[in-house]
Protein backbone atom coordinates (compact mmCIF):
# COMPACT_ATOMS: atom_id res chain seq x y z
CA UNK A 1 0.00 0.00 0.00
CA UNK A 2 2.62 2.10 1.04
CA UNK A 3 4.51 1.69 -2.47
CA UNK A 4 1.37 2.19 -4.15
CA UNK A 5 1.03 5.74 -2.28
CA UNK A 6 5.10 6.24 -3.52
CA UNK A 7 4.15 6.06 -6.77
CA UNK A 8 0.86 7.74 -7.22
CA UNK A 9 2.44 10.72 -5.13
CA UNK A 10 5.57 10.89 -7.80
CA UNK A 11 2.55 11.05 -10.79
CA UNK A 12 0.72 13.95 -9.25
CA UNK A 13 3.73 15.67 -8.80
CA UNK A 14 4.74 14.58 -12.38
CA UNK A 15 1.21 15.67 -13.65
CA UNK A 16 1.41 19.47 -12.00
CA UNK A 17 4.84 19.88 -13.51
CA UNK A 18 3.92 18.71 -17.02
CA UNK A 19 1.09 21.33 -16.55
CA UNK A 20 3.29 23.83 -15.63
CA UNK A 21 5.90 23.02 -18.28
CA UNK A 22 2.89 23.55 -20.68
CA UNK A 23 1.87 26.91 -19.45
CA UNK A 24 6.03 28.00 -19.55
CA UNK A 25 6.04 26.62 -23.31
CA UNK A 26 2.79 28.78 -24.15
CA UNK A 27 4.83 32.16 -22.34
CA UNK A 28 2.71 32.26 -19.60
CA UNK A 29 4.19 33.89 -16.38
CA UNK A 30 5.63 31.88 -13.52
CA UNK A 31 3.49 34.26 -11.17
CA UNK A 32 0.29 33.20 -13.10
CA UNK A 33 0.80 29.63 -13.23
CA UNK A 34 -1.13 29.24 -9.30
CA UNK A 35 -4.19 31.32 -11.13
CA UNK A 36 -4.58 29.76 -13.87
CA UNK A 37 -4.17 26.07 -12.25
CA UNK A 38 -5.97 27.35 -9.19
CA UNK A 39 -9.23 27.83 -11.44
CA UNK A 40 -9.14 24.54 -13.44
CA UNK A 41 -8.39 22.80 -9.96
CA UNK A 42 -11.22 24.54 -8.83
CA UNK A 43 -13.73 23.52 -11.93
CA UNK A 44 -12.43 19.76 -11.27
CA UNK A 45 -12.93 19.51 -7.63
CA UNK A 46 -16.33 20.85 -8.04
CA UNK A 47 -17.07 18.96 -10.63
CA UNK A 48 -15.97 15.70 -8.37
CA UNK A 49 -18.19 17.01 -5.77
CA UNK A 50 -20.85 17.37 -7.64
CA UNK A 51 -20.72 13.83 -8.84
CA UNK A 52 -20.54 12.54 -5.05
CA UNK A 53 -23.95 14.18 -4.38
CA UNK A 54 -25.30 13.12 -7.26
CA UNK A 55 -24.31 9.26 -6.23
CA UNK A 56 -25.68 10.05 -2.42
CA UNK A 57 -29.01 11.35 -3.83
CA UNK A 58 -29.44 7.93 -5.98
CA UNK A 59 -28.90 5.93 -2.75
CA UNK A 60 -31.58 7.98 -0.92
CA UNK A 61 -33.84 8.37 -3.87
CA UNK A 62 -33.54 11.44 -3.55
CA UNK A 63 -33.25 13.65 -6.77
CA UNK A 64 -29.77 16.44 -7.27
CA UNK A 65 -29.85 18.65 -10.05
CA UNK A 66 -26.18 19.67 -10.78
CA UNK A 67 -25.10 23.31 -10.92
CA UNK A 68 -22.83 23.01 -13.58
CA UNK A 69 -24.73 20.45 -15.75
CA UNK A 70 -24.51 18.86 -19.23
CA UNK A 71 -22.12 20.72 -21.10
CA UNK A 72 -21.26 23.11 -19.01
CA UNK A 73 -19.92 20.33 -16.56
CA UNK A 74 -15.99 19.75 -16.14
CA UNK A 75 -16.56 15.67 -16.75
CA UNK A 76 -18.03 17.03 -20.31
CA UNK A 77 -16.35 19.82 -22.04
CA UNK A 78 -13.17 18.32 -20.33
CA UNK A 79 -13.10 15.13 -22.71
CA UNK A 80 -13.19 17.36 -25.76
CA UNK A 81 -9.54 17.41 -26.32
CA UNK A 82 -9.38 16.25 -29.94
CA UNK A 83 -11.36 19.58 -30.74
CA UNK A 84 -8.70 21.57 -28.84
CA UNK A 85 -9.84 25.29 -30.70
CA UNK A 86 -13.65 24.33 -30.32
CA UNK A 87 -12.89 23.59 -26.59
CA UNK A 88 -11.18 26.69 -25.88
CA UNK A 89 -14.17 29.07 -27.61
CA UNK A 90 -16.17 26.92 -25.17
CA UNK A 91 -14.79 28.03 -22.19
CA UNK A 92 -13.83 31.63 -22.94
CA UNK A 93 -17.43 32.05 -24.30
CA UNK A 94 -20.13 29.84 -23.09
CA UNK A 95 -18.82 28.58 -19.98
CA UNK A 96 -17.51 31.87 -18.73
CA UNK A 97 -20.74 33.59 -18.94
CA UNK A 98 -22.43 30.66 -17.15
CA UNK A 99 -19.99 31.43 -13.84
CA UNK A 100 -20.36 35.05 -13.97
CA UNK A 101 -23.47 36.26 -15.44
CA UNK A 102 -25.89 37.84 -13.17
CA UNK A 103 -28.65 36.89 -15.30
CA UNK A 104 -30.52 33.44 -14.19
CA UNK A 105 -31.19 32.46 -17.90
CA UNK A 106 -27.54 32.86 -18.52
CA UNK A 107 -25.61 32.64 -15.26
CA UNK A 108 -26.39 29.94 -12.62
CA UNK A 109 -28.61 32.62 -10.51
CA UNK A 110 -28.30 34.78 -7.60
CA UNK A 111 -27.33 32.09 -4.37
CA UNK A 112 -24.24 32.13 -1.87
CA UNK A 113 -22.87 29.54 -4.70
CA UNK A 114 -23.71 31.04 -7.84
CA UNK A 115 -22.34 34.71 -6.06
CA UNK A 116 -19.05 33.11 -4.81
CA UNK A 117 -18.66 31.65 -8.98
CA UNK A 118 -19.08 34.94 -9.74
CA UNK A 119 -16.35 36.90 -7.29
CA UNK A 120 -13.77 34.48 -8.46
CA UNK A 121 -14.26 34.50 -12.29
CA UNK A 122 -14.79 37.77 -12.30
CA UNK A 123 -11.32 38.78 -11.14
CA UNK A 124 -9.44 35.51 -13.08
CA UNK A 125 -8.56 34.85 -16.43
CA UNK A 126 -7.20 32.10 -18.88
CA UNK A 127 -3.51 32.79 -19.70
CA UNK A 128 -3.69 29.63 -22.23
CA UNK A 129 -3.84 31.85 -26.15
CA UNK A 130 -4.09 28.74 -27.53
CA UNK A 131 -6.27 25.95 -27.81
CA UNK A 132 -3.67 23.34 -28.31
CA UNK A 133 -1.92 24.62 -24.98
CA UNK A 134 -5.14 24.99 -23.44
CA UNK A 135 -6.52 21.38 -24.30
CA UNK A 136 -2.88 19.87 -22.72
CA UNK A 137 -3.04 22.15 -19.36
CA UNK A 138 -6.78 20.62 -18.89
CA UNK A 139 -5.63 16.71 -19.89
CA UNK A 140 -2.87 17.05 -16.95
CA UNK A 141 -5.40 18.27 -14.87
CA UNK A 142 -8.10 16.13 -15.44
CA UNK A 143 -5.54 13.31 -14.27
CA UNK A 144 -5.85 14.14 -11.02
CA UNK A 145 -8.94 13.16 -8.27
CA UNK A 146 -9.50 15.28 -5.16
CA UNK A 147 -11.43 12.59 -4.21
CA UNK A 148 -8.19 10.40 -3.46
CA UNK A 149 -6.57 11.32 -0.43
CA UNK A 150 -3.15 10.47 -1.88
CA UNK A 151 -3.97 13.31 -4.27
CA UNK A 152 -4.70 15.38 -2.06
CA UNK A 153 -2.45 15.61 0.08
CA UNK A 154 0.51 15.74 -2.67
CA UNK A 155 -1.99 18.53 -4.43
CA UNK A 156 -1.71 20.16 -1.20
CA UNK A 157 1.85 20.18 -0.58
CA UNK A 158 2.68 21.27 -3.98
CA UNK A 159 0.28 23.66 -4.15
CA UNK A 160 1.75 25.80 -1.05
CA UNK A 161 5.28 25.21 -2.74
CA UNK A 162 3.85 26.79 -6.03
CA UNK A 163 2.73 29.76 -3.56
CA UNK A 164 6.33 29.68 -1.74
CA UNK A 165 8.28 29.64 -5.15
CA UNK A 166 5.81 32.58 -6.89
CA UNK A 167 6.27 34.31 -3.14
CA UNK A 168 10.05 34.21 -3.46
CA UNK A 169 9.70 35.00 -6.95
CA UNK A 170 7.26 38.42 -6.68
CA UNK A 171 7.55 39.26 -3.04
CA UNK A 172 5.09 41.95 -3.22
CA UNK A 173 2.35 40.30 -4.91
CA UNK A 174 2.75 36.70 -3.24
CA UNK A 175 3.60 38.21 0.14
CA UNK A 176 0.20 39.47 0.48
CA UNK A 177 -1.04 36.19 1.53
CA UNK A 178 1.78 33.42 1.70
CA UNK A 179 2.40 32.52 5.84
CA UNK A 180 4.95 30.13 6.19
CA UNK A 181 3.76 26.65 7.68
CA UNK A 182 5.93 26.47 10.08
CA UNK A 183 5.08 29.23 11.97
CA UNK A 184 1.15 28.22 11.17
CA UNK A 185 1.58 24.88 12.83
CA UNK A 186 3.33 26.26 15.98
CA UNK A 187 0.27 28.69 16.57
CA UNK A 188 -2.29 25.42 15.77
CA UNK A 189 -0.20 23.76 18.53
CA UNK A 190 -0.69 25.95 21.09
CA UNK A 191 -4.18 27.28 20.51
CA UNK A 192 -5.19 23.34 20.17
CA UNK A 193 -8.85 23.75 17.39
CA UNK A 194 -10.83 20.62 18.36
CA UNK A 195 -14.22 19.63 17.29
CA UNK A 196 -17.43 22.01 17.98
CA UNK A 197 -15.22 24.92 17.62
CA UNK A 198 -16.07 27.65 15.29
CA UNK A 199 -12.74 28.70 13.74
CA UNK A 200 -12.15 32.09 12.20
CA UNK A 201 -9.34 34.22 10.16
CA UNK A 202 -10.28 37.58 9.52
CA UNK A 203 -7.98 37.90 6.29
CA UNK A 204 -7.66 34.31 5.25
CA UNK A 205 -5.29 34.68 2.21
CA UNK A 206 -4.99 31.17 1.04
CA UNK A 207 -6.51 29.55 4.43
CA UNK A 208 -3.11 29.02 6.12
CA UNK A 209 -4.34 28.88 9.28
CA UNK A 210 -7.97 27.13 8.48
CA UNK A 211 -6.33 24.42 6.15
CA UNK A 212 -3.72 23.76 9.19
CA UNK A 213 -6.35 23.38 12.05
CA UNK A 214 -9.01 21.26 9.76
CA UNK A 215 -6.11 18.81 9.53
CA UNK A 216 -5.07 18.95 13.10
CA UNK A 217 -8.86 18.26 14.60
CA UNK A 218 -8.52 15.38 11.93
CA UNK A 219 -5.40 13.96 13.14
CA UNK A 220 -6.49 14.73 16.92
CA UNK A 221 -9.71 12.63 17.26
CA UNK A 222 -11.44 10.06 15.81
CA UNK A 223 -14.85 11.87 14.90
CA UNK A 224 -18.45 10.78 14.39
CA UNK A 225 -20.39 11.26 11.24
CA UNK A 226 -22.50 13.99 12.66
CA UNK A 227 -18.49 15.97 13.33
CA UNK A 228 -17.51 15.41 10.19
CA UNK A 229 -20.11 17.21 8.46
CA UNK A 230 -20.34 20.39 10.73
CA UNK A 231 -16.40 19.99 10.53
CA UNK A 232 -17.28 20.38 6.75
CA UNK A 233 -20.09 23.06 7.30
CA UNK A 234 -19.97 24.65 10.37
CA UNK A 235 -16.77 24.82 11.78
CA UNK A 236 -14.22 27.06 9.36
CA UNK A 237 -15.27 30.66 9.09
CA UNK A 238 -12.87 33.48 7.16
CA UNK A 239 -13.00 37.28 4.84
CA UNK A 240 -10.68 38.05 2.49
CA UNK A 241 -10.62 41.36 0.53
CA UNK A 242 -8.78 40.38 -2.62
CA UNK A 243 -10.45 38.49 -5.63
CA UNK A 244 -7.70 35.87 -6.74
CA UNK A 245 -6.52 35.03 -2.78
CA UNK A 246 -9.95 34.27 -2.43
CA UNK A 247 -9.76 32.19 -4.97
CA UNK A 248 -6.56 30.42 -3.81
CA UNK A 249 -7.97 30.38 0.03
CA UNK A 250 -10.92 27.88 -1.23
CA UNK A 251 -9.38 26.05 -3.33
CA UNK A 252 -6.70 25.05 -0.78
CA UNK A 253 -9.59 24.34 1.81
CA UNK A 254 -11.13 21.92 -0.49
CA UNK A 255 -7.47 20.24 -1.23
CA UNK A 256 -7.43 19.83 2.76
CA UNK A 257 -11.21 17.82 2.80
CA UNK A 258 -13.24 21.22 3.52
CA UNK A 259 -16.08 21.83 0.31
CA UNK A 260 -18.23 23.98 2.64
CA UNK A 261 -16.24 26.29 4.74
CA UNK A 262 -17.67 29.71 5.00
CA UNK A 263 -15.44 31.89 3.34
CA UNK A 264 -16.67 35.50 2.41
CA UNK A 265 -15.00 37.60 -0.16
CA UNK A 266 -14.91 41.40 1.68
CA UNK A 267 -12.98 43.95 3.61
CA UNK A 268 -13.50 42.91 7.05
CA UNK A 269 -12.89 46.42 8.38
CA UNK A 270 -15.43 47.67 6.65
CA UNK A 271 -17.59 45.38 7.98
CA UNK A 272 -16.36 45.61 11.69
CA UNK A 273 -18.79 45.76 14.19
CA UNK A 274 -18.02 46.32 18.31
CA UNK A 275 -21.34 45.03 19.44
CA UNK A 276 -21.02 41.31 17.67
CA UNK A 277 -23.74 38.96 19.38
CA UNK A 278 -22.36 36.45 21.44
CA UNK A 279 -24.01 33.39 19.53
CA UNK A 280 -22.23 35.07 16.56
CA UNK A 281 -18.69 35.14 17.57
CA UNK A 282 -15.87 32.27 17.30
CA UNK A 283 -13.67 29.80 19.73
CA UNK A 284 -10.92 30.27 17.72
CA UNK A 285 -9.15 33.03 15.77
CA UNK A 286 -5.90 32.36 13.90
CA UNK A 287 -4.75 34.79 12.21
CA UNK A 288 -1.90 37.13 10.41
CA UNK A 289 -3.56 40.56 9.64
CA UNK A 290 -1.93 42.91 7.23
CA UNK A 291 0.42 45.39 9.07
CA UNK A 292 1.91 48.58 7.96
CA UNK A 293 -1.00 49.57 5.49
CA UNK A 294 -3.24 53.15 6.52
CA UNK A 295 -6.82 52.49 6.58
CA UNK A 296 -8.90 55.66 5.79
CA UNK A 297 -10.73 57.76 8.46
CA UNK A 298 -14.24 56.72 7.69
CA UNK A 299 -13.49 52.97 7.51
CA UNK A 300 -12.08 53.73 11.90
CA UNK A 301 -15.66 54.73 12.94
CA UNK A 302 -17.14 51.31 14.06
CA UNK A 303 -13.49 50.91 15.84
CA UNK A 304 -13.57 52.00 19.93
CA UNK A 305 -10.19 53.10 19.69
CA UNK A 306 -9.63 54.58 16.45
CA UNK A 307 -6.09 54.18 14.36
CA UNK A 308 -4.92 54.49 11.35
CA UNK A 309 -2.47 51.42 11.52
CA UNK A 310 -4.44 48.33 9.83
CA UNK A 311 -2.94 46.32 12.50
CA UNK A 312 -4.16 48.13 15.36
CA UNK A 313 -7.64 47.72 14.10
CA UNK A 314 -7.71 44.14 13.38
CA UNK A 315 -6.38 43.35 17.06
CA UNK A 316 -9.52 45.09 17.97
CA UNK A 317 -11.82 43.09 15.44
CA UNK A 318 -10.50 40.03 16.62
CA UNK A 319 -10.98 40.44 20.70
CA UNK A 320 -14.65 41.71 19.66
CA UNK A 321 -15.21 38.53 17.92
CA UNK A 322 -13.80 36.45 20.34
CA UNK A 323 -16.59 33.83 21.97
CA UNK A 324 -16.32 33.55 26.24
CA UNK A 325 -13.88 31.03 26.51
CA UNK A 326 -11.88 31.14 23.02
CA UNK A 327 -8.69 30.86 22.18
CA UNK A 328 -6.38 33.44 19.88
CA UNK A 329 -3.58 33.24 18.55
CA UNK A 330 -2.24 36.28 16.54
CA UNK A 331 0.55 37.85 14.63
CA UNK A 332 1.83 41.37 15.32
CA UNK A 333 4.61 43.78 14.45
CA UNK A 334 6.56 44.25 17.71
CA UNK A 335 5.17 47.90 17.45
CA UNK A 336 2.07 47.18 18.98
CA UNK A 337 3.26 45.65 21.94
CA UNK A 338 5.17 48.82 22.44
CA UNK A 339 3.86 52.03 20.99
CA UNK A 340 1.53 54.49 22.86
CA UNK A 341 -1.56 56.47 21.33
CA UNK A 342 -3.76 54.35 19.97
CA UNK A 343 -2.01 50.96 20.27
CA UNK A 344 -1.15 51.42 24.07
CA UNK A 345 -5.44 51.81 24.64
CA UNK A 346 -5.94 48.52 23.17
CA UNK A 347 -2.84 46.77 24.71
CA UNK A 348 -5.02 47.81 27.73
CA UNK A 349 -8.56 46.75 26.76
CA UNK A 350 -6.51 43.17 25.44
CA UNK A 351 -4.89 42.78 28.89
CA UNK A 352 -7.67 44.25 31.39
CA UNK A 353 -10.33 41.89 29.44
CA UNK A 354 -7.90 38.80 27.94
CA UNK A 355 -6.00 36.17 29.64
CA UNK A 356 -2.80 37.39 27.47
CA UNK A 357 -0.58 33.95 28.53
CA UNK A 358 1.88 33.86 26.12
CA UNK A 359 4.14 35.80 24.05
CA UNK A 360 6.25 34.44 21.18
CA UNK A 361 8.77 36.61 20.40
CA UNK A 362 10.08 35.82 16.29
CA UNK A 363 13.26 37.02 15.20
CA UNK A 364 13.31 40.08 12.72
CA UNK A 365 13.61 38.50 9.01
CA UNK A 366 11.12 35.44 9.68
CA UNK A 367 8.76 36.59 7.13
CA UNK A 368 11.10 36.99 4.00
CA UNK A 369 10.79 37.53 1.35
CA UNK A 370 7.87 39.35 2.08
CA UNK A 371 8.48 41.72 5.08
CA UNK A 372 11.58 42.41 7.61
CA UNK A 373 10.02 43.43 10.15
CA UNK A 374 10.25 42.18 13.72
CA UNK A 375 6.99 40.40 14.50
CA UNK A 376 5.43 38.63 18.01
CA UNK A 377 2.66 35.97 18.21
CA UNK A 378 0.28 36.66 21.01
CA UNK A 379 -1.55 33.90 22.22
CA UNK A 380 -4.97 34.85 24.58
CA UNK A 381 -7.94 33.69 25.93
CA UNK A 382 -11.26 35.23 26.70
CA UNK A 383 -12.61 34.54 30.28
CA UNK A 384 -15.69 32.28 30.27
CA UNK A 385 -16.78 35.30 32.91
CA UNK A 386 -16.03 39.21 32.84
CA UNK A 387 -13.12 40.47 35.31
CA UNK A 388 -15.01 42.49 38.41
CA UNK A 389 -14.07 45.91 37.97
CA UNK A 390 -10.38 46.13 39.15
CA UNK A 391 -9.02 43.62 38.12
CA UNK A 392 -7.07 42.51 34.93
CA UNK A 393 -7.80 38.92 33.40
CA UNK A 394 -4.06 39.00 32.85
CA UNK A 395 -2.31 37.59 35.78
CA UNK A 396 1.09 36.46 33.76
CA UNK A 397 2.78 36.38 30.55
CA UNK A 398 4.87 33.52 29.73
CA UNK A 399 7.33 35.41 26.94
CA UNK A 400 10.09 32.96 24.80
CA UNK A 401 12.30 34.62 22.48
CA UNK A 402 12.68 32.74 19.75
CA UNK A 403 16.40 33.26 17.80
CA UNK A 404 15.86 30.54 15.21
CA UNK A 405 13.13 29.34 13.74
CA UNK A 406 14.57 26.39 11.16
CA UNK A 407 15.42 28.77 8.91
CA UNK A 408 18.20 31.40 7.81
CA UNK A 409 17.06 34.90 8.41
CA UNK A 410 18.20 35.65 4.17
CA UNK A 411 15.42 36.21 1.69
CA UNK A 412 16.45 32.67 0.37
CA UNK A 413 15.29 31.44 3.83
CA UNK A 414 17.19 28.18 3.56
CA UNK A 415 16.56 24.87 6.22
CA UNK A 416 19.23 25.53 8.81
CA UNK A 417 19.89 23.27 12.22
CA UNK A 418 19.03 24.40 15.48
CA UNK A 419 15.38 25.45 15.82
CA UNK A 420 14.13 26.00 19.19
CA UNK A 421 10.39 25.64 17.66
CA UNK A 422 10.24 22.42 19.58
CA UNK A 423 11.79 23.73 22.29
CA UNK A 424 9.14 26.45 22.89
CA UNK A 425 6.36 24.08 22.56
CA UNK A 426 7.62 21.61 24.99
CA UNK A 427 7.93 24.30 27.10
CA UNK A 428 4.86 25.42 26.61
CA UNK A 429 2.70 22.18 27.46
CA UNK A 430 4.43 21.94 30.59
Amino acid sequence: MRKNNDHRRQEVQQIVKNACDQLNQEGVDARNYVEQLAWLFFLKAFDEAESRKEEEAAFDDTPYERRLAGEYAWSSWAKDTDHPDRMLEFVQGKLWTKLTSPDPKKGLGDDLLAQRFRRIFDNVRNYCRRGASFAKVVQQVDKLHFSDETDVIVLSEIYEDLLKRVAADSAGYAGEFYTQRHIIRTMVEVVQPKAGDRVYDPCFGTAGFLGEAADYIRESANLSGKQLDKLQRHTFYGIEIKPLTYLLGTMNMILHGIEGANLELANTLELHSSNVPEKDKYSVILSNPPYGGKMAQSLQNNFRVKSSATECLFVQHIMANLARGGRAGVVIPEGVLFRGGPDQKVRKELLEYFNVHTILSLPAGCFLPYTGVKTNVIFFDRPKTQPKSGKMATKSVWFYELTNDGFELKQTRKPIEGSQIPDFLKKWKK
